[in-house]
């Protein structure tokens, strides 16, 4: 990998005028391979000086840099994650022998039974649900790197994936540079910012460890349209909350909640009038908006429980609050086909359908 930084300046020397064989004898030169770092910056800083005609000149080669590596890239990263899914399934499904199959059938039914005993607490849900749960994660969830040790091969092409997109972003910016040497109405296309090509390497593993997790079709259908939808939802946070719990419910042998986006917004809506008015509670003091009813009738959909939270920062904190709490545990492992999320900074609505 070359590693590169870079100074910028909106403010540049006052460019050289150069013979067009110079700049074209840069050029060649800069497309050998075997060029060290130091010798590349040095021939690329040489160009930029050159004014116009160099920073086109240079423009145009780190395209063709750009173009190369990023071929590379997607060929790569398609075979990766096709590996990697599978790798993610064989671990999962190597675990499942005979008495593992009965420790997780005994586990989910020591969660589920706690969760309808009239006598449930925070103490017993510490106690005795944590355990069960702790166990099941171990035993049906795959983390990213435990599939990296199980396949060496796959962790070291990940390496040289994360070095080609650290690459591509390094000449995006100095593509971005050689700009700023061309008179704003002779400027081509922009290219496509690389800044999120990792973190969506890194989206497509965590939903392929997810996807490695023992569930229904109807349920992989269910996490796959949330999936669509996450983007009408108001802030990633509600998605995740809302991926987060049904996590849980697979985990437990429960069905997947489909997101109601309408049911978000009557949620969201309550997070906000919560953090506004200055109240908490389940009855609202505005007007046809008493109870979660009548906040999901006015967003066109329906609801039959709610949870509320303050304080968290993260859907998944919101989650781990009301899974301590019983009347809330209840609700979040009841018998629903819909759910949505809500947030208003530190305020969370929940609500099931």
């Amino acid at each position: 990998m070359l590693t590169r930084v870079l100074c910028l300046s909106l403010l540049a020397p006052a460019a050289l005028v150069a013979p067009q064989d110079a700049v074209a004898e840069i050029a060649t030169r800069l497309r050998n391979p075997k060029l060290t770092l130091d010798e590349r910056i040095a021939l690329e800083e040489k160009l930029l000086a050159f004014g116009e005609n160099g920073a086109r000149t240079l423009q145009k080669i780190v395209e063709e840099r750009i173009q190369r590596t990023d071929e590379h890239v997607k060929k790569t990263e398609k075979a990766y994650l096709a590996d990697f899914e599978k790798a993610a399934r064989k671990l999962v499904e190597g675990r499942l022998d005979k008495a593992a199959l009965a420790e997780i059938e005994t586990a989910r039914k020591a969660v589920l039974d706690l969760s309808k005993d009239a006598a449930l607490s925070k103490e017993r849900i510490h106690n005795e649900g944590d355990p069960a749960r702790e166990k099941l994660s171990k035993l049906l969830f795959v983390q990213l790197d435990q599939i990296l040790e199980a396949r060496p091969e796959l962790a070291a092409t990940r390496d040289t994936l994360s070095n080609e997109l650290f690459d591509i972003e390094q000449d995006h910016a100095l593509w971005q540079r050689c700009n700023w040497g061309i008179p704003e109405k002779k400027r081509g296309k922009p290219l496509a910012d690389p800044v999120n090509r990792w973190p969506e390497l890194e989206q497509a593993e965590a939903w392929a460890c997810l996807m490695a997790t023992p569930m229904s079709d109807g349920d992989r259908d269910v996490f796959a349209k949330n999936r669509a939808m996450a983007p009408e939802l108001a802030e990633p946070e509600e998605a995740a909350g809302i991926l987060d719990l049904n996590r849980l419910r697979v985990l437990l042998g429960l069905n997947a909640l489909l997101c109601d986006v309408k049911l978000c917004a009557a949620a969201r809506d309550h997070s906000n009038d919560m953090r506004t008015l200055g109240f908490f509670a389940h009855e609202s003091p505005v007007p046809g908006k008493k109870t979660p009813w009548d906040r999901a009738a006015r967003f066109g959909t329906s609801a039959g429980a709610e949870n509320i939270a303050a304080g968290q920062q993260t859907g998944a904190d919101a989650n781990l609050a009301w899974w301590y709490s019983p009347g809330h545990h209840k609700n979040m492992l009841g018998s629903h086909a819909r759910m949505a999320l809500g947030r208003s900074e530190h305020l969370w609505t929940q609500m099931f359908g």
